[in-house]
């Protein structure tokens, strides 16, 4: 058996037959989440390319298969990879579970997962480019809020996606002729600037990142932070399978600068944009554009350390963003999503806020939480390079700290004396309200523990490293 049978045909083909069982949400569920752990389970314990004995029967476990004349190749290498993406997807799945979203999100969910694990493993990887936009096409009817009228936001995000294909995939045609003369400069520079151009719009770092905020503010929290959030990891896996595959890229020094000069400024101007925010949803896009601007100025740095520190970030941005989404999506369904109007919420909803700013503080590398040492990692990067650079890094960090306290502040404050509950309250149920804390209280735990336990990331994070070994020397 192949291994892309196993790890892209049936969760895809299995997303597409739940799709005929909208109603039936229980046995989705189940269904999903049991098949996402164990293709998960199965990608860290059982290696490609080995044979499975059933008693007297035995199968051999291939790594390579054709799909419309494409190669696509699932090595041990990048097992990791494929269980990392599966656990995001069971994460997320799980989280769903509690909130009143788009009922197709579960059976998309798988397809898109299958189709991220086809983007890994198809060979030349640059077709995978366009298997990105197939991702993003699958996901925008659940995008898609009438409530909102967020058309033009999907519009937006979707010329962007299309914009960062295009730059892609010429500049994927652009590379077999580079491998070929490298000494050619001018050829060289137009290569590389269209594969930062086109990362650059899928990864809305400056001056892209408009479609974030839009898109965010707009649409259902739960839903917009899981295709954002899968959305820009596939990306940035891209960037690294660029940095990987061809040697003149990695040599070329002025992209690592560029990569610093436009992760460091993203990662300020989202940091001083998610301050002044008066929306939770707007905030939370600037945030994880603040984001997506530290992960491209780590790799920017280009030494062991700092691109060590990214893979484990994107393993806390994967909890983070959920706990984010889901506490937000909570908050909406009782009250409207400015800060004015979630004023005092601490005093109804503590659980909810408690969540919300571990999270926040989490990403922005407060002290004692899991993101504190990878701040460290950036910034020790950072100054290597030059003092300048490291402290606007610091000074970067400092803002979302703040905002993080500001947001604290806001939720501590006193009740308006005309504030009225919303009617839903009243007819929600005890154990929904106990199953939505408990869910936020289980995964609070996760990300506590990987702040005292870091060695829960190494799972990933090694094995990830050895799939990009030409960037670790």
């Amino acid at each position: 058996m192949s291994a892309a049978v196993l790890w892209i045909y049936v969760p895809f083909l299995t997303g597409l037959i739940l799709m005929f069982f909208p109603e039936n949400k229980q046995f989705t569920r189940i269904v999903s989440l049991v098949l996402t752990a164990f293709l998960a389970v199965v990608a860290l314990r059982i290696p490609v390319n080995s044979m499975i004995v059933f008693n007297r029967s035995s199968l051999i476990f291939s790594a390579t298969s054709r799909l419309f004349g494409r190669t696509i190749t699932i090595n041990r290498a990048d097992q990791t990879i494929v269980s990392f993406f599966y656990v995001f997807a069971f994460l997320w799945i799980f989280g769903s579970m509690f909130a009143n979203i788009y009922r197709f999100f579960i059976p998309i969910t798988l397809m898109g997962t299958a189709l991220v694990i086809c983007v890994i493993a198809v060979q030349p990887f640059i077709y995978g480019i366009f298997l990105v936009m197939l991702c993003a096409l699958l996901f925008l009817p659940m995008l898609r809020d009438t409530n909102r009228h967020n058309e033009d936001a999907i519009f937006r995000f979707l010329l962007y996606q299309l914009a960062g294909m295009i730059c892609l995939a010429f500049s994927g045609k652009l590379t077999g002729t580079v491998d070929i003369n490298p000494q050619d400069s001018y050829l060289l520079k137009r290569t590389v600037i269209l594969i930062f151009t086109g990362l650059s719009l899928w990864l809305a770092v400056f001056p892209f990142f408009s479609w974030i905020a839009s898109l965010m503010e707009r649409g259902c929290p739960f839903v917009c932070g899981f295709v954002v959030s899968l959305l820009q990891f596939l990306s940035l896996f891209i960037l690294l399978q660029f940095l990987n595959d061809y040697i003149w890229l990695r040599s070329y020094s002025p992209l690592f600068k560029g990569l610093r000069i436009v992760g460091i400024t993203t990662m300020m101007i989202g940091a001083v944009m998610a301050l002044f925010q008066k929306n939770l949803q707007r905030m939370m896009a600037f945030v994880i554009a603040a984001e997506n601007g530290a992960s491209v100025l780590l790799i920017g740095t280009n030494s062991r350390e700092s691109i060590s520190a990214f893979l484990s970030a994107l393993f806390i941005h994967s909890v983070v963003w959920l706990i984010w989404a889901t506490s937000v999506k909570f908050i909406s369904t009782d009250y409207d999503l400015s800060l004015q109007d979630v004023r005092g919420l601490w005093h109804n909803h503590p659980v909810v806020c408690s969540a919300l700013l571990l999270a926040h503080f989490t990403v922005s590398g407060m002290p004692l939480l899991a993101g504190f040492n990878l701040r460290l990692d950036l910034f020790s990067s950072c100054f290597a390079i030059g003092e300048p650079l490291g402290w606007i890094a610091a000074i970067a960090s400092g803002i979302l700290i703040f905002s993080g306290i500001r947001l604290l502040f806001i939720f501590l404050s006193p009740l308006p004396e005309n504030s009225v509950k919303n009617k839903n309250l009243d007819e929600r149920t005890r154990y929904d309200i106990i199953m939505r804390r408990g869910l936020l209280i289980v995964l609070m735990f996760l990300l506590v523990m990987i702040s005292f336990f870091p060695s829960i990331m190494e799972i990933f994070v090694s094995g990830i490293r050895s799939q990009y070994a030409m960037i670790f020397g």
